[in-house]
């Protein structure tokens, strides 16, 4: 399949090496070829994790490892029109494996492994166009599906933000992903006015029978400034055609649910944000019913290192005791991080995580600390 994708990948932005007519008002003036406009990005993440109070059974307090690495490829083949191409491999499951939590405290390596093999992949090959002068979007190929709803300006990203993933997007822990996590998709943005921003996104995670039991999204975001601030306040809803279960009657339903996001940025340094997640608890394959998170990200500005940034932020999950019948009384996780920009391109993370109310009868409470190097070419 990979091949596959890189090929038509190839194909298609060899076209861009064919002659294009010029767009109404677009002028007689040259336009670059493909391979005059390639781009090539890379990063590097890197998490070292130990547990402490997590001897329990098969649980060790140990030192674990995890790195992802990704190489991207785009070229631009008209203006506001381009391909890109990404590929990424990564090994290890930091402290996912040796915890039991809801919530993921190695986010990165989560999403990074695929079938548990270290191989590189084509993660990523699609189109992406911009149209109506910027107001509609339209990306088309396989890309990362969860990535473009549920976004959030300080609880995003996973390689130089918080590591947990309760503090990222509520994909993987309340809802679940697509199946080796990337999927084809089609997605439309439409962004009107710098206020208001629509999202439609349909993907699923195999090519065959491609329009049945697949993902949609829909997303409405509002983004207004307030007393010179920007704020981003966003409602999702998922529903996914899967064949789930409806574990009072047995039928066969899709799998809903929805999202609340809030970003507010209060002043020059400090920014704040919220999060709630709830899926629909009739169904025996959600047994997290609800997810709310919430905390605050204090720019190094206020302190004369205007790269770094200090996070802090606090969750509880609400299970549904319908299925899960012991010691559910939901796990909470409190996490804070400082990251220092050592160089332009590279950055350290001092990170802790703070677990209570594991599932489990003893050491329920657990912490999880890390140090994280991102490198970015």
């Amino acid at each position: 399949m990979n091949s596959t994708v890189l090929r038509l990948f190839m194909a298609l932005t060899a076209l861009a090496a064919l002659p294009f007519p010029a767009f109404a008002g677009e002028g007689e003036e040259k336009q670059p070829r493909w391979y005059e406009s390639l781009n090539a990005a890379a990063g590097i993440t890197t998490v070292i994790q130990g547990t402490s109070g997590n001897d329990y059974g098969d649980y060790k307090d140990r030192t674990d490892y995890a790195y992802s690495a990704d190489v991207e490829l785009s070229t631009e083949i008209k203006p506001g029109h381009g391909f890109f191409i990404v590929f990424e491999t990564g090994d290890g499951d930091g402290a996912n494996d040796n915890l039991g939590s809801r919530s993921i405290p190695n986010y990165d390596a989560f999403i990074a492994i695929v079938e548990g093999e270290q191989r590189l992949n084509v993660s990523q090959a699609y189109y992406e166009g911009a149209f109506a002068g910027g107001a509609v979007t339209l990306d088309i190929g396989k890309m990362d599906h969860h990535a473009i709803t549920d976004t959030n300006a300080y609880a995003n990203d996973e390689t130089a933000q918080f590591v947990n993933g309760l503090f990222v997007r509520s994909a993987g822990v309340v809802f679940p992903e697509h199946e080796n996590y990337y999927a084809y998709t089609i997605a439309l943005t439409l962004r009107p006015v710098d206020f208001v921003s629509l999202i439609i996104a349909y993907a699923k995670h195999e090519t065959e029978d491609i329009f049945n039991k697949g993902m949609t999204v829909a997303e409405l975001g509002l983004h207004p400034v307030i007393s010179g601030s920007q704020g981003n306040y966003r409602i999702v809803y998922l529903n996914h055609d899967n064949g789930y279960t409806d574990y009072r009657t047995g039928e066969s339903k899709s799998g809903t649910g929805f999202v609340i996001s809030a970003d507010q940025a209060l002043g020059d340094y400090l920014g704040v944000f919220a999060r709630y997640a709830q899926a629909d608890d009739t169904i025996e394959q959600f047994q997290v019913k609800s997810a709310i998170s919430g905390g605050a990200q204090v720019n190094g500005s206020a302190w004369g290192l205007e790269a770094d940034a200090l996070g802090i932020a606090y969750g509880k999950l609400e299970l549904n005791k319908d299925l899960v019948t012991e010691n559910n009384d939901g796990e909470s996780v409190a996490e804070v991080y400082y990251r220092h920009q050592v160089a332009e391109n590279f950055g350290l993370t001092a990170d802790g995580q703070f677990f209570s109310n594991l599932e489990r009868p003893e050491k329920r409470n657990v912490s999880v600390f890390s140090l994280r190097a991102q490198a970015d070419f």
